[in-house]
């Protein structure tokens, strides 16, 4: 007797689209399953806000299970029907987002191995060709440091079996069409940020939207610190829910219940210093909730302010550049996956997001290449080797960036916030001397960037 009913058919069908042909499938009147057609490849594209219906995760519908058996026949077999109408057999797998979840790799890894041996014979997975049907694309930097995290998930978690794997950094173009497209009014406007060094009235700029589980613990250490004076910060706490009550709740959900001894999450990630950090964001609940996304309120003070793009170099965000020395960049990935055991099978958590182990840059990092700023990268161990080694120049020895070295989350963490402090301690003439020796390195990555000339992709297979 089928187990999938028709709503969670829907919810399967409305978890991704594809590239394929002039048709779409419909429910209830409304486009489903997109289509626009790519050369001799059936592409399916998860948007930003791809998900699995939430039955299908571990602990409860999942691997072996039998109504997940049935959900990874169900869409196997519509992707393969829809690829037959036009004629293809080779597919390729794109996320049109920062990076790929667990639960949605698994899922999409054992469709395409049931579309493999259903359809194509077994497609000889370990052959030297067994890359040709089925294609991942994974937004993270084109390295080989990435190869080996790839095979090292493939390896714990049975993930991209018989795939070819292109580590693709989307974002870097993303971000640098914002000069390359740009009229010549706006790409003078973007030239000219930070051409030349000047005395600025702060340190730095650290930009904080979403108040994620390491953001928040970084805003915690600056103002444990007292060192937000010296500094344009922001992190959303809410400032435009709609009451106090809800407000309030918010706080507790990404403060509050961190200042508690034995929170497991502080526990498991900053052991050793997260409950001071936290308990100073508590002590200091006011100024913290007056942190408003893009600046502080002296500089965004009205909440119906219309807020720049994310990815923009908008006015505001011009500005903020024009006023601060460095700028304190939070990357999607910054915590290393914890395996989780249910008993039957094994499975990767990273705090905040379910992101696999890599190395991505994002318009987080990319902007301050185009705005001409030094900065400190919160990301994930050996990024900003990686970054060099993609052809920019980072800022040792006048930003102390050992930090980039150290494997443990906390004990990085912690070394940031040391190093930021004593950025912080330097005087004006120090920073602008800096900046002067540093301009030349400025100027390369932004030349770097939006060159349109650069091999932007690394591909390589799994077996």
């Amino acid at each position: 007797m089928p187990l999938l009913n028709a709503s969670l058919k829907k919810q399967l069908i409305e978890s991704f689209y594809t590239e394929a042909s002039p048709d779409f499938i419909e429910s209830e009147g409304h486009e489903i399953i997109k289509v626009t057609g790519s050369a001799d490849l059936f592409c399916i594209c998860p948007g930003v806000e791809f998900s699995l219906p939430e039955l299908f995760r571990p602990n409860q519908h999942w691997e072996g299970d039998d109504l997940y058996i049935e959900g990874i026949h169900f869409v196997g077999d519509l992707v393969w029907d829809l690829a037959q109408k036009v004629n293809k057999n080779k597919f390729v797998f794109k996320m049109k987002s920062e990076g790929f979840t667990f639960h949605e790799m698994k899922f999409w890894s054992d469709i395409f191995h049931y579309i493999c041996h259903r359809y194509l014979d077994g497609c000889q997975i370990v052959e030297k060709d067994a890359g040709m049907h089925f294609t991942q694309i994974w937004a993270c930097a084109p390295h080989s440091i990435n190869l080996k995290y790839v095979n090292q998930i493939h390896k714990e978690y049975n993930l991209f079996e018989g795939m070819s794997i292109i580590c693709s950094n989307n974002f870097e173009a993303i971000t640098a069409s914002e000069y390359t497209q740009g009229d010549l009014i706006e790409q003078e406007s973007i030239k000219e940020l930070n051409s030349a060094p000047t005395i600025k009235p702060y340190k730095f700029l650290f930009y904080n939207n979403h108040a994620k589980f390491n953001r928040t613990y970084n805003v915690g250490q600056i103002v444990r610190r007292d060192l937000h004076p010296y500094g344009l910060m922001s992190i959303n706490l809410g400032h435009n829910l709609p009451d106090d009550e809800a407000r309030k709740e918010l706080f507790n959900y990404v403060v509050t219940q961190y200042t508690e001894e034995d929170n497991p999450q502080v526990q498991e990630y900053y052991p050793k210093t997260g409950q001071e950090v936290f308990q100073a964001l508590q002590n200091n609940k006011e100024l913290v909730q007056s942190l408003k996304p893009l600046g502080k309120p002296r500089w965004i003070s009205d909440d119906s302010a219309r807020f720049d793009s994310y990815m923009a170099l908008g006015k505001d965000t011009k500005e903020h550049c024009e006023k601060c020395y460095f700028a304190i960049v939070t990357e999607t990935k910054f915590f290393h996956d914890r395996v989780e055991n249910n008993g039957k099978y094994s499975y990767p958590v990273t705090s905040d997001t379910l992101y696999l182990d890599c190395i991505t840059f994002t318009e987080k990092t990319h902007k301050f290449h185009l705005a001409k700023m030094p900065f400190i990268l919160c990301g994930m161990p050996g990024s900003l080797k990686v970054l060099r080694e993609q052809g920019y120049k980072t800022f040792s020895p006048f930003i102390n960036e050992t930090y980039d070295l150290i494997e443990n989350d906390e004990e990085r963490s912690v070394a940031i916030a040391d190093e930021i402090t004593r950025l912080c301690q330097q005087t004006d003439e120090w920073w602008y001397e800096t900046l002067v020796e540093l301009q030349p390195r400025l100027d390369h990555n932004f030349n770097h960037l939006v060159d349109n000339n650069r091999n932007q992709s690394l591909r390589f297979s799994v077996s």
